[in-house]
């Protein structure tokens, strides 16, 4: 694709002049703890999603943008009114709660050493704003698409999305999308997602009280707490904590947070908890069998406890993690996240678990399924948005598959697109600072330039369109 010269230097004077604006309308945002919560506080998911769509829908209008809030599920952000074929932008204002280990104020965005830092700042509330710019920068520059702009904000992404679903079916999807939810220069495909729990109901004399940790099964929690009858010994176990409370022992594990779609990047607590349970004296033997059972699920991050190990040349391996643990009457449940290779069976590796359930004395319980998604890499939207990525950040990108989930999978024709980079730098050692992390970042630099990669995407997607 060739760039006008002229039009990228006026896009970058533009960006320049507006980036104040840019960082407080991503602060205005970041502000509001709007994790999705399902029917909570009379709102469809919680009042703090209905508070973030209020405010991004207030950005927007004062921006002069027709928007519309169905349901309070999502807002719509239009450009152009020329009917047929639409070009979508979606975007999500939700995210993961805040978790333990922050530095920072989690809902006050800051700009630290080049860095935003921030629930949300990186997934997705600063690509957000960007994609926001983009359309603002069209509109005020006079510049006319032949194909309508349909910017989507949801507020369910992090806990299933419901909210797209919802909207595909009162809307027509548009022909093709962007989702600036991954990293530059285009990820073509998306592993499925597989999520499913594992339970086992211990005796009513279980020593066992109390089990918990994680708060959202696509994020690997940072700590985990089981309390104990009094009577039970618990060994030293490196990356936890023993205590003595009212004739109970508190037993919490320290690990580290991540993304569930990127397990080996964390220290799932889960596990270190369940290896120092494993060790304890005096547990009855029920207790012990369960404590096993869910140690040898979690033992590894690619299958290899639950029998289901597989990969492809696509997307990689075969990823799976229990995240949220909870006792509750006598029921131990663990919840896990599962990512299947693009060109993988879900049904196959479905019937792995449940044999593994089977012959552990677990019970199986499908949560639900994500279908993978797929767009050729040779094709002409891809390798147009390929080049687009490459001219603006002036290096050479290879584009890829993932793990993660975005709203990709839900749409017939999407693709990943940016504000990250595959090495990006980090404020934070590992551990920190990434999405689903405490200390939440991004270089600042990386959502300005989303701005421009956003607009020349779109003025070329127009082109190539039919």
């Amino acid at each position: 694709m060739d760039f006008d010269e002229n039009l990228s230097s006026r896009l970058d004077e533009w960006i320049e002049a507006h980036k104040e604006e840019l960082l407080n309308d991503i602060s205005s945002v970041v502000a509001i703890r709007s994790v999705s919560e399902k029917e909570a506080d009379g709102y469809p998911y919680g009042k703090g999603c209905h508070d973030v769509l209020l405010e991004a829908e207030r950005i927007a209008s004062g921006y002069g943008f027709e928007c519309s809030n169905p349901e309070d599920r999502y807002l719509l952000v239009r450009f152009g009114r020329n009917g047929g074929k639409k070009i979508g932008v979606f975007n999500h204002m939700d995210v993961v709660p805040e978790g333990t280990g922050w530095e920072h104020e989690p809902y006050r965005c800051v700009l630290e050493n080049g860095f935003l830092v921030g629930r949300g700042v990186a997934d997705n509330k600063g690509a957000g704003m960007a994609s926001l710019y983009a359309l603002r920068f069209l509109s005020e520059q006079g510049i006319c698409l032949s194909h309508d702009v349909e910017l989507y904000y949801g507020a369910a992404e992090e806990t299933g999305m419901e909210d797209v679903e919802i909207y595909l079916q009162h809307n027509e999807a548009p022909y093709f999308s962007l989702v600036p939810d991954s990293n530059f220069p285009v990820c073509y495909g998306e592993k499925g997602n597989l999520r499913f729990d594992l339970s086992v109901r211990l005796p009513s004399d279980s020593r066992i009280i109390s089990l918990e940790a994680g708060e959202v099964v696509n994020s690997v929690p940072n700590t985990a707490t089981a309390v104990l009858d009094g009577g039970v010994s618990v060994h030293d176990y490196p990356g936890t904590t023993v205590n003595r409370n009212d004739g109970k022992v508190v037993v919490t594990a320290h690990g580290a947070a991540g993304h569930a779609a990127f397990p080996e990047l964390s220290d799932n607590a889960v596990r270190i908890l369940l290896e120092c349970l494993s060790l304890a004296e005096g547990l009855d033997e029920a207790s012990c069998h369960a404590v096993k059972a869910l140690l040898k699920a979690v033992s590894g991050y690619y299958g290899e406890g639950l029998g289901a190990e597989e990969e492809d040349e696509a997307s990689g391996k075969l990823t799976v993690v229990g995240t949220v643990l909870r006792m509750n009457d006598g029921l131990v449940t663990l919840s896990f996240d599962s990512r299947t290779p693009v060109t993988v069976d879900g049904n196959w590796v479905e019937e792995k678990y449940k044999a593994f359930a089977a012959s552990n004395g677990l019970e199986y319980t499908g949560i639900s399924w994500s279908r993978p998604a797929y767009t050729p890499v040779d094709s002409p939207e891809v390798q147009l948005l390929c080049s687009v990525a490459e001219y603006v950040h002036k290096r050479k990108l290879t584009p890829y598959t993932m793990g993660g989930g975005t709203y990709s999978r839900k749409l017939p024709f999407a693709v990943g697109f940016g504000p990250g980079l595959p090495d990006a730098p980090n404020l934070y050692p590992q551990g920190k600072g990434n999405g689903h992390q405490s200390d939440e970042c991004i270089l600042f630099e990386l959502i300005l330039k989303d701005i421009k990669a956003d607009v020349l995407a779109l003025i070329g997607l127009d082109k190539i369109i039919g």
